[in-house]
């Protein structure tokens, strides 16, 4: 996993993309990022500037919200909390907030 702080901008370019959660179970969980939105900054300089990660699950079972080690072919594995935020008909939507 990565040892740095990740950006927005990494991640901009690979929504619609998905990212597999590594789990101890049988069936690979699929997440597709929707949507990379940059938040305001209230921080520093030095900060890093917020942004959120909007991704769709067609997997109908909610997971619990934790870390998960997320694998994506091109940014490889990312350690990322995510939160459940809502079910629809095509499975559960998850939120990562980054600060």
């Amino acid at each position: 996993m990565l040892d740095r702080m990740l950006t927005y901008e990494e991640f901009e370019p690979h929504v619609g993309t998905d990212f597999t959660v590594v789990h101890a179970g049988d069936t690979p969980i699929i997440l597709n990022l929707l949507e990379a939105t940059a938040l305001k900054k209230f921080g520093g300089e030095d900060s890093r500037a917020p942004f959120g990660l909007l991704f769709q699950s067609s997997y109908q079972d909610v997971i619990p919200q934790q870390l998960f080690t997320l694998q994506h072919d091109a940014m490889g594995k990312l350690g990322i909390f995510l939160v459940p935020t809502a079910q629809n008909a095509t499975g559960t939507q998850y939120y990562a907030t980054f600060n």
